[in-house]
């Protein structure tokens, strides 16, 4: 990273960081930190799938758990895939069409998400142990389901409380600084 000096408005020397583009290998680097996080990343959701598609009839109590557990996966896994659609025309804007695609699939997962907290949630606990009976659920595939859902639940809360902290944050920095935030000489 260069270090140049620039002059500020009062002709102060100001030290400022150049903007560099990335070398080749630190470009090289992030790509492939990318690559393997995304790969981790995609293990939860092939996991849902599997375990969906295996006990597939193994839950007369909500039938519907394995096929949230299996969908709910496979939109995940095309959100990580549309994540690494190439941007367009090299401008860093992406399609309308992946833009379009994107906001129908969150506002299918936010609808999908509900309905499968609901399903997993209304049975809990189910019976582990009468195979066969009505309120059966096998005890893989409920608790798989039930933790997924509780951890999404717990992450949407902390981002929730995180993007509210940033917030109170925000207007209580622009209260304590004179003129609005805008520093000692106000302005816009």
């Amino acid at each position: 990273m260069k270090i140049r000096v620039a002059m500020s408005e009062d002709q102060e020397p100001v030290a400022t960081e150049a903007l560099l583009p990335a070398t080749e290998e630190e470009s090289y680097m992030h790509s492939l930190l990318v690559v393997l996080g995304k790969t981790l990343f995609a293990g939860l959701p092939i996991s849902g799938i599997v375990l969906g598609a295996v006990y597939l009839d193994q839950c007369p109590r909500q039938p519907l758990v394995p096929i949230y557990l299996m969908l709910l996966s496979i939109v995940v896994l095309l959100l990580l895939g549309l994540s690494c659609v190439p941007c367009g025309n090299g401008t860093d804007q992406q399609s309308a069409l992946t833009r379009h695609l994107r906001a129908v699939t969150l506002l299918f997962l936010c609808a999908w998400f509900i309905a499968g907290s609901v399903w997993v949630y209304s049975i809990y606990p189910p019976d582990y142990e009468s195979v066969g009976q009505p309120s059966f659920c096998h005890r893989t595939l409920f608790l798989f389901a039930f933790g997924v859902t509780t951890t999404l639940h717990v992450a949407l809360a902390l981002a929730l409380l995180l993007a509210l902290s940033i917030l109170v944050g925000i207007f209580i920095f622009k209260a304590v600084l004179p003129y609005g935030g805008h520093g000692s000489r106000g302005g816009p």
